[in-house]
């Protein structure tokens, strides 16, 4: 080495950089290939590619183990001599990277951990958790040596707890807390990857259950996770844990599984009673109406376990923040409500689709109003239902009051503005891939029915004026009889002062304002494909 340059020797070792390919990124999910969005900032790269300083070094007995991330060479031994590149010193002094014991032994071990993995979705994970300690020049996240630091206590005692969030990592159990070493630093490393994972929506593939749900849950990077994790000190368990969903509906479901799982140790077969668990009774039933029918309530401890599980699981799809003035339907509820600062501000029935012409599940910005629209009827419904009825007759269905014009030979009918219109009078838009809307509808006697699954898919909304009034916000100059008085003519926009968030879900367990679990029925059958798909059914 020229005079003035640090030693890259240490003593009895030798050793390279090798400029590895890159291998592909972690798969924490067990069904799908995640896309992955960092939770946290990730640490500048511990190797920068800088003006290098080229070395000769000497073989050793080991293979070569590549790199699993770009622009991040791993060190380790080689059975040739090579010629390899070494960034500068002020990037990274590779002599110091492996001066202690502890971080010569971990670079060593962690090819043949990775290699060990039993199957190749496992193989990916652990090369993204090998990329991590890459970036930290293989310093140990969890351990002083053979002591385990407090960070790793607090984690094992969390993934001890990961059941209450109704998560599964028994094919990650974290090691026992006697004396640390590499293999258990691998092991617990893998654990807590595992359960930010899970807890992030890994599991399920929500596009997998049906094409009409839209959600695609970001999953948190292992380097992302194990930063933030391995540096919160004592509180690294509460870190792993916000990896869950932080929404109060989320947290109310696993309070209630915590005390089915209370009740259960007296009596596996507990059934509930009224006044503990208001399963099948939906109080604003109109009068002389059908009560809203939810699940029996001689249902087992078990299956009712396993239905929460599944609603937490759906909580999972939602984006993290739903925005402090939002618009949320619950599909099996058949309702509509206006949140706004954690406080529902506005409640409405609404009709969804019927079991063969499902809602679509999705969240997206309402961003307008139409008053006076016009209906576009789309061509699965014209092909269906309005030429059978008409004979196949395009002109009869000109003559009941549709526009019917042609491009490229094709036939494209809309219905006008009017309170025939399918539409109502008014329609709220969130553009969107569904093609589905808010709207009015000139059948409002629909709305008297318990179990309102009549549509094609679009949502319609008992009140629809009023509920225009609320999403405008106060102070907007827009109250409903003002909105009111554009009935009649042409189409009318308002646009929205801002966009709103709106989540159209699935919930069939949720907790109400009383604290009651309120059970619904699986209209679409999405929720007995989650607990497949979990593995909670038999």
């Amino acid at each position: 080495m020229g005079s003035g340059g640090k030693s890259l020797w240490a003593a009895n070792a030798t050793f390279i950089v090798a400029l590895g390919f890159f291998l592909a990124p972690a798969q924490a999910a067990d069904l799908r290939a995640p896309f992955r969005a960092p939770l946290v900032q990730p640490p500048p790269p511990v190797v920068q590619q800088r003006e290098a300083t080229r070395l000769r070094v000497e073989p050793s007995d080991d293979g070569v183990f590549a790199s699993p991330e770009e622009g991040f060479p791993l060190v380790r031994w080689t059975n040739s001599p090579t010629l390899v590149v070494l960034p500068d010193d002020s990037a990274f002094d590779v002599a110091e990277a492996l001066i202690t014991p502890d971080r010569r032994a971990l670079a060593d071990a962690l090819d043949g951990w990775v290699g060990r993995a039993g199957d190749v979705e496992r193989r990916k994970q652990r090369k993204a958790i090998a990329a991590a300690y890459v970036r930290r020049g293989f310093q140990p996240l969890w351990r002083d040596g053979e002591r385990w630091r407090v960070e790793a206590e607090a984690v094992m005692r969390r993934i001890g707890e990961a059941d209450e969030d109704g998560l599964d990592l028994r094919a990650y159990p974290s090691p026992p807390l006697d004396h640390a070493s590499v293999a258990k630093e691998f092991e617990l490393s893998e654990a807590v990857v595992a359960y930010a994972a899970q807890a992030a929506g890994a599991r399920i593939d929500p596009q997998r259950l049906s094409r009409l749900i839209g959600a695609r849950p970001p999953l948190p990077e292992a380097n992302a996770i194990l930063s933030a994790v391995g540096a919160a000190g004592a509180r690294a368990g509460d870190v792993l844990q916000d990896f869950n969903p932080p929404h109060a509906g989320y947290r109310a479901l696993r309070t209630k599984l915590a005390e089915l799982r209370a009740s259960r140790m007296a009596d596996d077969d507990l059934r509930f009673a009224e006044a503990r668990i208001a399963a099948a009774r939906d109080d604003r039933s109109p009068p002389g109406g059908r009560r809203h029918s939810a699940l029996p309530l001689n249902r087992s401890t078990g299956h009712v376990e396993a239905e929460i599980i599944a609603n937490m699981e759906r909580w999972r799809w939602l984006p993290r923040d739903l925005g402090n003035t939002r618009i949320e339907v619950n599909i099996p509820d058949f309702e509509l409500s206006v949140v706004r600062d954690g406080a529902v501000a506005h409640r409405a029935r609404v009709i969804v689709g019927k079991e063969k012409t499902p809602t679509p599940v999705f969240s997206d910005r309402m961003r307008f109003i139409i008053v006076n629209p016009y209906w576009n009827v789309p061509p699965s419904i014209l092909n269906k239902e309005m030429l059978p009825k008409y004979g196949g007759n395009l002109a009869a269905i000109e003559q009941s009051g549709f526009q019917v014009t042609y491009r490229h030979g094709q036939a494209f009918v809309r219905q006008r503005p009017g309170e025939r219109n399918a539409l109502g009078r008014i329609k709220f838009m969130f553009p969107n891939n569904f093609s589905v809307y808010l709207h009015d509808t000139p059948s409002r006697g629909l709305f008297a029915a318990a179990r309102r699954a009549f549509s094609h898919g679009c949502v319609r909304v008992d009140q629809p004026f009023r509920l225009a009034e609320v999403v405008l916000g106060p102070g907007s100059g827009w109250p409903e009889e003002r909105v009111r008085r554009l009935i009649g003519g042409s189409e009318r926009y308002i646009n929205l002062a801002e966009p709103l968030p709106i989540h159209i879900e699935y919930f069939t367990a949720r907790v109400d304002e009383s604290g009651r679990l309120q059970l619904r029925d699986d209209l679409y059958g999405y929720s007995a494909r989650v607990r497949a798909a979990l593995g909670l059914d038999g």
